[in-house]
């Protein structure tokens, strides 16, 4: 009898935390890599030619998803709240446009998610204080590896 006021405690305080815990939310990750034929920006960071791999964060509950790209010694990210509403291809991309002569990476079409995502213009290549390769690239090809 002297412990039934403990087993008692135990129970509710077990009862309030399960109706309280937060449900379990399943975080995609878009994984992919591609080759970059010219320089372009991403976000602030100004990416030479060459290979690299990206992460973009997919998570439903979260309004705010980061994307991730990695190579040749660079490492930047890049937080996206804008997610874009439509039909997505089951091919993925990356688009790029020309402003001012520069190359800016704008948009991430994941296929594989079902996804995409839109980037802004950091000021440097809004002023076109770096240069980068006056070449236009409408698009780079992403090659994905796995989606969980």
């Amino acid at each position: 009898m002297k412990y039934a006021k403990y087993v008692f405690f135990v129970l509710t305080l077990a009862l309030v935390m399960g109706f309280n815990a937060q449900p379990a939310a399943a975080q995609q990750a878009f994984t992919g890599h591609f080759t970059l034929p010219a320089e372009a920006y991403w976000g602030a960071t100004l990416l030479p030619p060459g290979e690299y791999s990206l992460i973009a964060k997919v998570d439903q509950t979260s309004a705010i998803h980061e994307v991730s790209v990695k190579g040749d010694g660079i490492r930047s990210s890049i937080l996206t709240c804008n997610m874009l509403a439509g039909p997505v291809s089951n091919h993925s991309a990356l688009e790029l446009e020309q402003i001012n002569g520069v190359n800016v990476i704008r948009q991430l079409d994941a296929g594989l998610v079902g996804e995409s995502f839109r980037f802004a213009v950091a000021k440097q290549a809004r002023t076109g204080a770096e240069r980068a390769s006056a070449a236009p690239i409408k698009s780079v090809p992403v090659q994905t590896s796995s989606a969980y």
